[in-house]
């Protein structure tokens, strides 16, 4: 078994780390909507930190690898959520000043990481040889490019692993401090060890629910004793004001020759691109998306993109057309250059009063003369450039500090230096520029130069499949039609008269007045639909025609009105239950009179035609009776006398009669190890760490861009 299939067979380590490798990405168009947008790599934020494709790709990616036969939407929310979680948790622990070091790092590979548990990497007495590792990891770390898949799938781990290790120490130390003095004591984890270990040994009969009620016909609820039971818990069910809506959508979709049209219109823009040099002009007129002039370096490319460069890589191919939900995309090559990832720079500036953060009182006429004497002198005399920074620059903190020194600037994180690229393949190292920028003037000198590799551009065009005004007129027509037919059905006519016509319909929708939104429908329009149905002239029955901005008509139908107080139809399904529990025992009573004194397992099994079981053993720590989970009638067996028939115990699954044969009652203190008090806390740690992570997440501040790609 290779080294990669023995990680892969970790299922168990799948939430450790979630980015291994991108294989394939579902062709998502919202994506590639928003990548050519001011942000591209950015879908959603928590309390101000990004949340970027990249990751949510990688997770979402690792999860479906895994979980085979979930949808994708669901897999998208799991990974949106791990997400949250995780940087909600990391920046309370970072607000703390709590940090990571190499040394835990490295610790932490050697512990807990998933190379841990690979004998590959373990010495003569089990544990991981860090020489050895070291130097696996020099050899998947040595090229930039990797030719073999397995290599890079292990590469991709490893960085994944590295990346992830410092944030699970940082939110450990979080936790471990929350958790301070909640650890459990030596008292709570001999308790625990007492339970496992103190044990009844019983005789016992055991009645189904299910077997007596459809022997005995016990379960129909009348509505005299609905109401006698409603009468007694008022306070506790008395309900606010509500309204229940009915739906009937009709969907705004284009017609079959809309869609026809769309493609052959498509399929001649797709030639018109592909034969033409004026892609700007092209992409300007009739994308629905402005023409981005930008350059991209592959890895930040969506993934589709990044294997269509790979096989495509020459300047003028074509992409496309891809349709997904009504979205058609076409998109061609249309620049391809070399660009430095990462460019070290210094720059003097000359700022005046109109620059940002300057408190110069020069014109920019007269700053613009100075930087450009300046430039010109160091143009000529390129060595003056570290003395002028010191004597000319404005920028005082940065000479102060970095003597002039802008750092390594990456290229995806860089700022407009406008008409100076510093990354572009044709300004070498020591190159000087000049450019202007909202602080000033600047004079700028590359320093140094790494990772040269291609950047692209990319020109597309974005059409969204919509109703014709034909077929808008048609579906105008069908509502309004449906409504004259239905103007005085009653609701379940109503919504049989649409389900048969095949529209799509939402029945019985409680609406509360302070509510903001209708999760069933989710419009712009919600709020006014809840005001309508919560007006004072609003009676039941009342309809009404909402049309929302894409075109979509909703009917809402008034289907009740629940005034502020109780409603017993509302709650007869909460009252079952309780109901049902007080009939048997009333039943079991009647049963049992004739009985007398008589009450012995034997007599009990005969009466109901039952078997005695014999010698069963149960204790508090599982609650088991046989295969029944029953912790509230194993509570009650522990306070039985030996060798008496209990009374009936009602339970989860049905009603018991017990004999208590022998009760251990393991009197000698028990010998719990450390193991016990670490089985406790791990289990006390996931609970506290559960409810900690969803109460970070309520108290966050989380956009989520996904909806607006």
């Amino acid at each position: 078994m290779s080294f990669l299939e023995k990680i892969r067979k970790k299922t168990w380590l799948i939430l450790l780390f979630t980015g291994i490798s991108l294989i394939s990405f579902i062709l998502d168009p919202n994506i590639l909507l928003n990548f050519f947008s001011k942000n591209p790599n950015i879908i959603g934020k928590v309390n101000g930190e990004n949340i970027y494709l990249k990751e949510y790709v990688d997770c979402f990616q690792f999860l479906k690898r895994f979980r085979q036969g979930e949808t994708d939407l669901n897999l998208k929310n799991e990974a949106w959520k791990l997400l949250i979680h995780e940087k909600s948790l990391n920046q309370q622990a970072i607000k703390l000043g709590i940090e990571s070091t190499d040394k835990e790092f490295w610790k932490a590979v050697e512990k807990q990481s998933i190379y841990s548990q690979l004998i590959d990497f373990n010495d003569d007495k089990g544990n991981i040889d860090m020489n050895k590792f070291q130097l696996y990891i020099e050899n998947i770390e040595k090229n930039s490019k990797i030719s073999n898949p397995q290599l890079e799938d292990e590469k991709n781990i490893w960085l994944y692993e590295k990346k992830s290790i410092p944030k699970r120490i940082i939110a450990k130390k979080y936790v471990e401090m929350l958790m301070y003095g909640l650890n459990p004591t030596n008292v709570e984890a001999e308790l625990n060890h007492r339970n496992k270990n103190i044990f009844s040994v019983i005789d016992y009969v055991f009645l189904p629910y299910s077997e007596i009620d459809r022997k005995y016909n016990i379960y129909p609820i009348k509505k005299s004793e609905t109401c006698n039971f409603f009468k007694n818990q008022k306070k506790v069910y008395r309900k606010e004001d509500l309204r229940y809506l009915s739906f009937v959508i009709f969907k705004s979709v284009p017609s079959f020759n809309d869609k026809k049209n769309m493609e052959y219109d498509i399929k001649k823009l797709f030639n018109k691109l592909k034969s033409s040099n004026q892609n700007y002009d092209i992409v300007s007129n009739e994308s629905e998306k402005p023409f981005d002039s930008n350059f991209y370096i592959k890895k930040h490319l969506p993934i589709f993109l990044q294997y269509f460069v790979e096989k495509n890589p020459k300047v003028g191919t074509m992409f496309g057309p891809v349709n997904e939900d009504n979205i058609y995309i076409i998109a061609k090559l249309t620049g391809k250059k070399m660009i430095y990832d990462s460019v070290l720079s210094s720059h003097i500036l000359i700022s005046h009063k109109n620059a940002i953060r300057s408190s110069n009182k020069r014109t920019k006429k007269e700053a613009e003369k100075i930087a450009k004497s300046l430039y010109n002198e160091i143009k000529n005399n390129p060595y003056k450039f570290n003395s002028l920074i010191f004597k000319k620059s404005d920028d005082f903190i940065n000479v102060k500090k970095n003597k002039g020194s802008l750092g390594w600037i990456k290229y995806e994180n860089q700022n407009p230096i406008q008409t100076f690229d510093i990354f572009s393949s044709k300004n070498k190292k020591g190159t000087i520029g000049f450019t202007e920028t909202k602080f000033g003037f600047h004079i700028i000198r590359i320093d140094d130069q790494k990772n040269p590799e291609f950047a692209y551009q990319f020109g597309l065009i974005i059409k969204t499949l919509t109703p014709s005004k034909e077929t808008g007129n048609l579906i105008h027509k069908n509502v309004m039609h449906f409504m004259k037919e239905n103007k005085y059905s009653n609701l379940n006519l109503f919504i049989n008269n649409a389900r048969k016509k095949k529209y799509d319909t939402i029945f019985l929708e409680e609406i509360k007045k302070n509510q903001w939104n209708i999760h069933s429908i989710d419009t712009e329009l919600d709020k006014e639909i809840i005001n309508w149905c919560f007006d004072r002239k609003r009676k039941k029955g009342d309809k009404r025609i909402f049309i929302t901005q894409n075109k979509d008509y909703i009917i809402a139908y008034l289907s009740d009105i629940i005034k502020k107080g109780i409603s017993i139809k509302k709650m007869e399904d909460h009252f079952f239950p309780f109901i049902f529990d007080e009939k048997m025992k009333k039943f079991m009573f009647k049963m049992m009179k004739p009985m007398n004194k008589e009450i012995n397992l034997e007599n009990i099994a005969s009466h109901f035609f039952k078997k005695v079981r014999k010698s069963c053993k149960v204790n508090f720590y599982d609650s088991m009776i046989d295969h029944y989970n029953e912790p509230k009638v194993v509570g009650s067996i522990f306070s039985l006398s030996l060798n008496k028939t209990s009374k009936p115990l009602f339970g989860e699954n049905g009603i018991f009669f017990v004999k208590l044969i022998k009760y251990n009652d393991f009197n000698q203190k028990p010998s719990y190890s450390y193991s016990e008090i670490e089985f406790l806390n791990n289990e006390l740690r996931k609970d506290f760490l559960e409810k900690l992570g969803n109460i970070l997440v309520e108290k966050s501040k989380i956009k989520d861009f996904r909806k607006n790609m």
